[in-house]
């Protein structure tokens, strides 16, 4: 399982990097304005896959194991079609009836690009979940590790070579990223897939969607606390200084690569076992690395000097590390949401990820028409920390409960890192032998 974290952590560090290098382009060649627009372009994209994984989400890692992969794959590929025709037609619904609220959510003219792109987005997630699902860890690596290569190539190519610095730069990347993953990942799950049925696929979809409903209903509210202060943003302050918090947000929500990776093998380890102690003892575990690595990167990025952030990312963002600042307890609020969240999912018990966020969105809609207002991108920080760590108590309790675990055992003790030591040790000694062997 080291082996996998290892891989998935090396394929996330790779991403947070490219994600710096990408942010840099995006600050000193489209400007805060364009970033402001790529990221409601984001987000609606995101809304989108929101939706989309009420089928071909999350619920295939827990099935995949238990089901056939033709009565997962090709509901799947119905579903996403269907959400994406429904999204086309609210779109033109409201961009008739309310042109001034819709230009608020998607920016002019980019409608077509955010469907098109969540099409593809939503067959690249598919093939992802089925392939961890499958427990096929290094594949999803390499897919993914092609993919955000193929996104800044493509980025690059069109700045410097075609001297395209306007938003479709950007765009043009996301397509041939998401559309590589996509096809890439249909043959790599079809490769191992051995023989495939429809039979059965109706009581499959609805177990998938009884699971997948509660689970997605727990993401929608998590994007709200985390991207709600994007259209409040917008409407108060302007797409530049959304450009701005958002520059913050991604340098901050870096990090969250470590717990992400762990959480990712955690969650295909747990879903593949009906061992709750086994689960209980590997979640204190990975919570305790995941919050130690989570912090000294963190320590890393608060010790940069302002004028570092100025210089990388032009004047515009002079005002990007008080929000880096003001959105540090929300980072460590993540490394552990991610582990919490990951171990109830695996368990079979998304509600309470639900009941979790639900309290987090209270926080949030309580505090955003305060904070922003009167505080600006500062006070969309500050919402999203109280969330988050609103989010993580209300896990914690309920973790407690079920588990009977102690407070004491979350503290890190001289044991935890012997046996972390051993592990690694043990792990690249296998590596070397199996390199040997070859």
């Amino acid at each position: 399982m080291l082996n996998k974290i290892i891989g998935t952590t090396g394929t996330r560090v790779l991403n947070a990097f490219f994600a710096v290098v990408i942010l840099y382009l995006l600050a000193n060649y489209i400007g805060s304005q364009g970033m402001g627009v790529i990221a409601l372009i984001v987000l609606g994209i995101t809304i989108i896959q929101l939706v989309i994984d009420l089928v071909a989400g999350s619920a295939l890692i827990y099935f995949a194991s238990r089901s056939n992969l033709g009565q997962l794959i090709f509901p799947a590929y119905i579903w996403i079609g269907f959400v994406v025709g429904v999204f086309y037609l609210l779109y033109l619904v409201f961009d008739a009836c309310f042109p001034a609220l819709t230009s608020i959510a998607v920016p002019d003219g980019y409608a077509v690009h955010i469907l098109a792109l969540a099409l593809l987005s939503g067959l690249m997630v598919t093939h992802y979940n089925l392939l961890l699902g499958k427990e096929r860890i290094k594949t999803y690596n390499i897919l993914f590790t092609v993919q955000i290569t193929v996104m800044l190539s493509v980025f690059i190519f069109q700045l410097f070579v075609m001297k395209n610095t306007r938003v479709e730069a950007y765009l043009s990347g996301l397509y041939f990223a998401y559309g590589f993953a996509a096809i890439g990942g249909f043959f790599s799950v079809v490769y191992k897939a051995g023989r495939m049925t429809l039979k059965g696929w109706q009581k499959t979809t609805k177990k998938v969607l009884k699971y997948g409903l509660v689970t997605q209903t727990a993401n929608i509210l998590n994007i709200v606390n985390n991207r709600g202060s994007f259209y409040i943003i917008t409407h108060f302050l302007g797409l530049a200084s959304l450009g701005v918090y958002n520059a913050g947000v991604q340098l901050t929500e870096g990090l969250r690569v470590i717990g992400q990776s762990i959480a990712v093998v955690q969650f295909s380890t747990i879903s593949n076992t009906n061992e709750p102690e086994y689960a209980r003892t590997l979640t204190i575990r990975l919570m305790k690395l995941s919050v130690l690595l989570t912090m000294m990167a963190l320590l890393v990025l608060l010790t940069i000097p302002e004028h570092i952030y100025s210089l990388l990312l032009t004047k515009d963002f002079s005002g990007v590390k008080p929000v880096i600042i003001a959105l540090s307890p929300g980072v460590m609020a993540l490394a552990i949401n991610n582990i919490f969240s990951h171990y109830f999912s695996g368990m079979g018990m998304p509600k309470i990820n639900l009941h979790a966020k639900i309290t987090g969105l209270v926080f949030t809609l309580v505090l955003l028409f305060i904070l922003i207002p009167a505080f600006g991108i500062i006070g969309a920080a500050v919402t999203a920390s109280v969330s988050y760590l609103a989010t993580v108590v209300h896990q914690y309790i309920v973790f407690k409960k079920q588990t009977g675990t102690r407070f004491v055992e979350w503290i890190p003790v001289v044991q935890d890192f012997r046996e972390f030591k051993t592990i690694i040790r043990e792990a690249l000694k296998k590596k070397q032998e199996d390199a040997d062997k070859q």
